[in-house]
C-alpha cells in the first residue's frame, strides 16, 4: 500500500508528501507537529485505542483535530448481509459482532466517543453516514473479490474445495440482486467522529 500511494503522489507530482509506516499506539510522533489526523476504516483495528489515540493526539497542535470513519452497526452493510447468507457453508462464527475485536469494535456509537474522551480530546461527536459502493463488474466479480477480501480468505482456508466452490456460487447468487448499470452495488454504514485536542490552534 505504501509503495502504491508513493507512486500516485509521483504521478500527480506531490514531492511534499511522505508516507511512513508505523504503530500508532508508541510512534515516536514529534509533539505538536499535526493540525489534522485522518483515518479511513483503520482506527477499529487498535489493540489499546485509549493508548494509539493518546498518542495520536500528543502530535497535535493545540485546537488540532482528529476526524475518521468506522464501521457502524454490521446490519446496516448489506456485503454483511451478503456473507450471512454463508452461514452453514463456511465458518462465518462471530464475524460483524458489534464490539468484538476487528472492523466492528468501534460500531456502538459510545464507543469511540468515550475513547476519544478517555485520551483527552474534547467536542467528540459521531454522525451516521451510508454511501452505495461499487464491489465489482458483475455478481461473479463481486463474489470473487469478496471471497478474496480478509474475512472471505479466513473463511476458506477453514473449509474444504467441495464448501468453497458451494459458498463461490451462493454468493455469486446473493449478489444478483445488486446488479445495476454494469456493476454491483452494495450499501455500507459508518461513523463520521470528529474531536479536537484541547487549546487554541491560534495561540
Amino acid at each position: 500500500m505504501l509503495e502504491q500511494a508513493r507512486a500516485s503522489a509521483r504521478h500527480e507530482g506531490l514531492a511534499n508528501v511522505p508516507f511512513s509506516q508505523g504503530d500508532a499506539q508508541v510512534y515516536p510522533f514529534t509533539p505538536a507537529e499535526f493540525d489534522v489526523a485522518l483515518s479511513r476504516y483503520g482506527v477499529m483495528f487498535f489493540a489499546d485505542p485509549v493508548a494509539a489515540f493518546t498518542n495520536i493526539g500528543r502530535a497535535l497542535r493545540p485546537g488540532g483535530r482528529a476526524a475518521f470513519i468506522c464501521a457502524s452497526e454490521p446490519e446496516g452493510n448489506e456485503w454483511i448481509q451478503a456473507f450471512d447468507a454463508l452461514r452453514g457453508i463456511l465458518p462465518v462464527g462471530d464475524f460483524g459482532k458489534p464490539g468484538a475485536p476487528g472492523m466492528f469494535s468501534l460500531a456502538d456509537r459510545d464507543r469511540p466517543l468515550s475513547i476519544l474522551a478517555a485520551a483527552g480530546f474534547e467536542g467528540a461527536e459521531a454522525v451516521r453516514v451510508e454511501a452505495a459502493g461499487n464491489w465489482g463488474r458483475d455478481a461473479e466479480d463481486a463474489a470473487a473479490f469478496m471471497l478474496n477480501s480478509g474475512p472471505g480468505r479466513h473463511m476458506l482456508a477453514r473449509a474444504g474445495t467441495e464448501l468453497q466452490e458451494l459458498a463461490s456460487r451462493t454468493l455469486t447468487d446473493v449478489l444478483r440482486a445488486h446488479e445495476a448499470d454494469d456493476a454491483v452495488w452494495l450499501r455500507s454504514v459508518a461513523w463520521l467522529v470528529t474531536a479536537s485536542r484541547p487549546g487554541d490552534r491560534r495561540a
